[in-house]
């Protein structure tokens, strides 16, 4: 662990309700980037469900992080660097002492950087390891139409769903989901499809592109699992499926944001041919 500044006075505890606020502003400093967090915020009954704790210097918030078994760290660009790292160390040592697994830790990649500088020598190697993932956004753009051709799916297309997501996890990452809770993995989808999270087109019978909502906050959406079925590809069907999903988040108000691996080059060709733009970096370590 760090050793911590000599000056200053330091605390790291979990958010309450009455810390919303406060920690509701910290993320809107950047709220494309901290979409995932502050859905979280906005969606949990209580701060405490997030497992969310806080870093303060001074009675000042600068670093929150998520430390569910997929753990997400979210700072301050204009926060001087030593006292992030300070902050980061201190999230490094209260994983460590705590009784959850370590999942995955996805965040911008200096953070990940920092966090995993804490953590190398004291927990397994992660299995996946993704340096550079382009995070992109998109706002409001003329031309873009409403859903149509796709929709969002109901509770009809889950078993179809079910095994499209999981072989485009296990494409992206190189793990099949199905066999690793197959039963936890099958809910949280039905979850998306209640929540009107995810979206299908369909041709033939059969879902042949698709996405998901990862999160949802005030002013964007978070965009996950962007799939066509390899049997479809090259048909633009994905292309058809993105614009009208843009197009019917853009008339609700909403920016929309993914983020990408650097190596898939034809999935950075069509966000950034659609008009999504880059506006930072993660880095995702898996287990």
């Amino acid at each position: 662990m760090a050793t911590l500044p000599a000056e200053g006075r330091w605390s790291i505890r979990p958010l309450s309700d009455e810390d919303t606020a406060a920690a509701m502003g910290f993320l809107r400093r950047d709220p494309l980037i901290n979409i995932y967090l502050l859905s979280r915020l906005i969606e949990e009954k209580s701060a405490a469900a997030t497992q969310m704790f806080a870093v303060r210097h001074n009675r000042e918030m600068v670093l929150l992080a998520s430390l569910a078994t997929n753990i997400v760290v979210a700072g301050d660009t204009t926060i001087e660097k030593h006292v992030t790292e300070t902050a980061v160390a201190l999230v490094a040592e209260r994983i460590l002492t705590r009784m959850l697994p370590v999942r995955a830790i996805i965040s911008p990649a200096d953070l990940v950087e920092m966090l995993w500088g804490h953590l190398r020598l004291r927990v397994d190697p992660p299995t996946v390891v993704r340096m550079n993932q382009p995070i992109y956004a998109i706002r409001r753009q003329l031309g873009f139409p409403d859903l149509s051709e796709s929709r969002f799916a109901t509770p009809r297309d889950l078993d179809q769903l079910v095994p499209a997501c999981a072989a485009m996890h296990k494409e992206e990452v190189g793990i099949d989901p199905l066999q690793r809770d197959a039963v936890g993995y099958r809910e949280r989808i039905r979850e998306l499809i209640e929540k009107q999270r995810a979206v299908v087109r369909i041709a033939n019978g059969r879902i042949v592109s698709k996405c998901e909502f990862s999160a949802v906050s005030d002013d964007a959406v978070q965009l996950m699992g962007v799939w066509t079925s390899p049997l479809a590809r090259r048909h633009g069907y994905s292309r058809s499926l993105l614009r009208e999903v843009c197009g019917h988040l853009f008339r609700k108000g909403k920016a929309v944001t993914l983020f990408v691996n650097d190596f898939n080059a034809p999935a950075i060709s069509l966000y950034e041919t659609l008009g999504f733009q880059k506006i930072g970096m993660n880095r995702a370590l898996i287990w």
